[in-house]
């Protein structure tokens, strides 16, 4: 049976206050098609995508670009999937929003 599966357009993201770069964003949000607005840790967010029940992007000039979970050292994060050839791709998009 497949499930749920839900498309967000992340809007905004808190920072976390840390030196570590696979630590950068606390959590990501947005506004939902009814408007209402929702919020998700790095961890609830990447725990979604490990499940398959939500997709996350976030707008560019060439379209949107897809969230993803990339590890580093047994430690997840979120990053782009084009982060190999653009480094800090997701925290330099949603700075310039």
């Amino acid at each position: 049976m497949a499930r749920p599966y839900r498309r967000r357009a992340v809007s905004s993201f808190t920072p976390a206050y840390s030196h570590d770069p696979l630590e950068r964003i606390d959590s990501i949000a947005g506004i939902n098609s009814d408007r209402s607005r929702w919020s998700l840790t790095q961890t609830a967010a990447i725990a979604a995508i490990e499940a398959g029940t939500d997709e996350f992007f976030v707008t560019a000039e060439t379209g949107p670009v897809k969230l993803v979970v990339v590890a580093h050292r047994d430690q997840k994060y979120l990053g782009t999937e084009r982060e190999k050839s653009h480094p800090d791709d997701l925290i330099s998009l949603l700075r310039g929003k």
